[in-house]
C-alpha cells in the first residue's frame, strides 16, 4: 500500500464504521426528535399498557378523574360541572392540572360547526363523499370501535374477547336506539383486533368505509379501564354507568370537534343530568380528522356491566335526539299535526271573515247585522233549550213507567 492512498482507505474505513455505527448512536443519545412525539406516535400510543392515570388539582391536591388513557403536559379536561383543567405535568401516575374556573359551553348545532374554520368542506376525504343530504339536514350517523375487543367483566367474564367483546353489543343498543328514533345510521361491528398500537390505523379504513357511505358524523364506542366506581353516578335517582367523550388535539377538526362535545355535554346536562362524566382533550388524533363531526366515546370501565353500559348509550340516543332534532314532542308538534292545525285555524279564521263580509253587503248596516245576528241565535238557543227540555221530560216519563210496572 502507498502513502498516496493511506489517506483515501482511511476515510473510506472510517466512513463504513460510521454507517454501521449510526443506529447504536442514535439510540444512545437522547435527541430533541427521540423525546418529543410525533404525530404518528400520538396516533398509535393511547392508552396504558397497566393501570391508569390520576388527573389532580395542583392547587387543592383532590382528584379530578381517573382515566387508563394516557395523559401529557397540554391535555384538558371539561368536569362534569364544566370546570376547565389544564394538565401542565405529569409525575409517574400523577397528572397535575390548574383549574381554569367553569367555563360556558358552546350552544351551537350543526348548523354553526359547520361555519368553523374547519368546515365540513374542508373535511380530508370531502370529494369522495356522495352529493345527497337528508333533507332535515341531520346527518347520518356511523358507530364502529376501533378496540373491538374489549369486554365488561361482570358480564363478560374476562377483559378482552379477540372474537368481539362486549363493547360491540353497547355499540349495537346505541344504534337501535337512534334508529327507533328516525336517525340513519351506519354501523360497523369489525374488532380492528388486536388492541395494539395499530388498531387506530385499522379502524381508519373502517371510518373510511363509513365516509364513503355517506355518514356525516362518527362515533368511535369504547370503555376505559379504572375502578368502576370513577364511571358511575346517579342520573335521575338510578345509578348510572357514565359516559366520557374523548377529543384529539392532534387533528385539523379539534376546533369543531370540541365544540360538537360540549354542544352534546349541554344537551346531556339538561336532558339527563350526570350521564355525561366529562370531555378530555387528549393528545392524539383517533380518526377525527376524517370529519368535524366526529367524537369518541368512553362507555363506563371494564368493571362496570355491560347491561349498564347498553342503558346508559340508550340514554345517550336522547342526546344525540335533541342535539340534532329538538326536544322529543318538538318536531310532532311543529311537523305535519302542527301544520295542519295552524292550516285549519286559518281557514277557520278566514271562513269568518267572508261570512262576515257577505252577510254586512246583504244587511247592509252594521246595526242590522248585529240584530240578525241576534234574533239568530236567540232563537237557534231557544230551539235546543226546548229540545233538549223534551228529552228530559220524556226520560222522566220513561222512569215513571218503570216504577209503576
Amino acid at each position: 500500500m502507498s502513502k498516496k492512498n493511506f489517506p483515501r482507505i482511511l476515510i473510506t474505513f472510517l466512513f463504513f464504521c460510521l454507517i454501521l455505527l449510526n443506529p447504536v448512536l442514535f439510540n444512545a443519545l437522547p435527541t430533541k426528535a427521540q423525546n418529543t412525539p410525533d404525530f404518528l406516535a400520538l396516533q398509535e400510543m393511547d392508552e396504558r399498557g397497566d393501570g391508569f392515570f390520576f388527573m389532580k388539582d395542583l392547587e387543592s391536591k383532590d382528584t379530578i378523574m381517573k382515566t387508563a388513557r394516557l395523559i401529557r403536559p397540554g391535555n384538558e379536561y371539561i368536569t362534569g360541572e364544566n370546570e376547565l383543567f389544564c394538565v401542565e405535568k405529569v409525575e409517574g401516575d400523577i397528572a397535575w392540572a390548574r383549574s381554569k374556573g367553569k367555563i360556558k359551553l358552546f350552544e351551537g348545532n350543526i348548523a354553526t360547526i359547520s361555519q368553523d374554520n374547519s368546515s365540513l368542506e374542508k373535511t380530508v376525504f370531502q370529494k369522495k363523499r356522495p352529493e345527497n343530504k337528508p333533507e332535515n339536514n341531520v346527518p347520518r350517523m356511523g358507530v364502529y370501535h376501533s378496540h373491538g375487543a374489549e369486554s365488561y367483566v361482570p358480564s363478560d367474564g374476562e377483559e378482552s374477547t379477540l372474537e368481539g367483546g362486549g363493547i360491540l353489543q353497547v355499540g349495537h343498543a346505541f344504534v337501535e336506539a337512534l334508529r327507533e328514533k328516525g336517525l340513519e345510521v351506519n354501523y360497523s361491528s369489525h374488532t380492528h383486533v388486536p388492541h395494539d398500537a395499530g388498531a387506530y390505523n385499522r379502524s381508519r379504513r373502517t371510518a373510511e368505509q363509513l365516509l364513503h357511505q355517506g355518514v356525516g358524523a362518527l362515533f368511535d364506542v369504547h370503555r376505559d379501564a379504572v375502578p368502576a366506581e370513577e364511571y358511575t353516578a346517579e342520573v335521575e335517582d338510578t345509578p348510572t354507568v357514565q359516559v366520557q367523550i374523548v377529543v384529539g388535539q392532534q387533528n385539523q377538526n379539534i376546533q369543531s370537534n370540541r365544540h360538537f362535545a360540549e354542544g352534546l355535554k349541554k344537551v346531556a346536562d339538561k336532558v339527563h343530568p350526570g350521564l355525561v362524566k366529562g370531555i378530555f382533550m387528549a393528545s392524539g388524533n383517533y380518526n377525527q380528522d376524517i370529519l368535524p363531526l366526529s367524537l369518541l366515546f368512553e362507555v363506563g370501565t371494564h368493571e362496570n356491566t355491560r347491561e349498564g353500559a347498553a342503558r346508559s348509550m340508550g340514554l345517550f340516543s336522547d342526546v344525540i335526539e335533541v342535539y340534532f332534532m329538538g326536544e322529543p314532542g318538538k318536531q310532532a308538534r311543529e311537523g305535519l299535526g302542527g301544520t295542519a292545525l295552524k292550516s285549519i285555524l286559518w281557514i277557520i279564521f278566514i271562513a269568518g271573515l267572508a261570512l262576515g263580509g257577505y252577510l254586512l253587503i246583504g244587511t247592509g248596516s252594521i246595526e242590522e247585522l248585529r240584530a240578525k245576528l241576534r234574533h239568530f241565535f236567540s232563537r237557534e238557543f231557544a230551539e235546543f233549550k226546548d229540545k233538549r227540555n223534551g228529552d228530559r221530560g220524556d226520560g222522566d216519563h220513561s222512569g215513571n213507567d218503570g216504577g209503576t210496572a
